[in-house]
C-alpha cells in the first residue's frame, strides 16, 4: 500500500468516526429539545466522553438531570464541562448557581453567579439571580445593588415593575429598624413551586436558543421569579 493510499484512508476513517460523534451529540441534543430527559441522557453522557464535542453537550446533559431532579450528576456535568468551556463560560457559572439554588445552597450559588458575571459582565439575567439568592440569605443591601444593575442592563424587563417594587421595600427596610412580623416572608422564594418553575424556565430558554449560539452565549438562561406579596425581613 502506497503512503499515499494510507493517507485517504485514515482520513476517511477519521471522517467517519467524527460523523458518528456529531451523530450522538445530535440525536442526544433532539431528545433533549423534545423534553424526553430520561432517553436523551445516555446519548449526551456518551456524547462528552467524545473527544471535540460540542461544549453545549455539558449544558445539555445537566439540564436533563435536572429535570430529573438530579442535581449531585447536573453539578458534576457542569464542572467537567467548564473545563473546557470557552464560548458558553458564563453560561455553565450560571447553570451551576441555579443547580445550588435549587439545591438550598444560596451561599455557593451567590459565588457561582459573580463568576458568571466576572465572565460576562454584561450578562443581565445573572445580576437578577444574584440578587434574588442574596435576598434569601438577607444580604439585602448587595441584593438592591444588584437589582439595580439588573435593571440598567435589562431596561425594558417585563419584571420591572415588580422589581421596582422590591426594592422600595429593601430600601424602607435597610433604613427601618428591625421589625418582627415580616421575619419569614423572604423564606417564599426557597418554595418547591419556585424551584420547579426555575427548572421549566432554563430548560426552556436552552431549547429555544440552542440553533442559535449566540443569543445562546449572550442572553440564553432563567431568571427566577417574583412573588407580589414579598416583604422584607427585618
Amino acid at each position: 500500500m502506497t503512503l499515499s493510499r494510507f493517507a485517504a484512508i485514515a482520513v476517511a476513517l477519521c471522517f467517519q468516526v467524527a460523523v458518528l460523534w456529531a451523530g450522538t451529540f445530535d440525536k442526544g441534543e433532539e431528545l433533549f429539545r423534545e423534553n424526553r430527559p430520561q432517553a436523551a441522557i445516555p446519548l449526551l453522557e456518551q456524547a462528552v466522553t467524545e473527544p471535540g464535542v460540542d461544549e453545549r453537550a455539558y449544558l445539555y446533559l445537566a439540564l436533563s438531570y435536572q429535570q430529573l431532579g438530579r442535581y449531585d450528576d447536573a453539578v458534576a456535568a457542569l464542572r467537567k464541562g467548564l473545563t473546557q468551556a470557552q464560548r458558553f463560560k458564563a453560561l455553565f457559572y450560571f447553570d451551576l448557581a441555579n443547580v445550588f439554588v435549587l439545591q438550598g445552597k444560596n451561599t455557593f450559588a451567590v459565588d457561582m453567579y459573580g463568576q458568571a458575571i466576572d465572565t460576562d459582565g454584561t450578562y443581565a439575567p445573572a445580576y437578577l439571580n444574584r440578587a434574588n439568592a442574596r435576598l434569601s440569605i438577607k444580604d439585602y443591601q448587595n441584593a438592591a445593588v444588584d437589582y439595580r444593575r439588573f435593571l440598567e442592563l435589562a431596561p425594558n424587563d417585563p419584571q420591572r415593575p415588580q422589581i421596582e417594587e422590591l426594592l422600595k421595600r429593601l430600601g424602607a427596610g435597610i433604613a427601618a429598624a428591625q421589625e418582627a412580623a415580616a421575619a419569614a416572608e423572604a423564606k417564599k422564594l426557597a418554595d418547591e413551586a419556585a424551584k420547579k418553575a426555575l427548572v421549566d424556565q432554563v430548560s426552556a430558554s436552552l431549547k429555544a436558543s440552542a440553533d442559535n449560539t449566540t443569543s445562546l452565549s449572550a442572553g440564553a438562561g432563567d431568571v427566577q421569579g417574583y412573588n407580589n406579596d414579598l416583604q422584607i425581613e427585618q
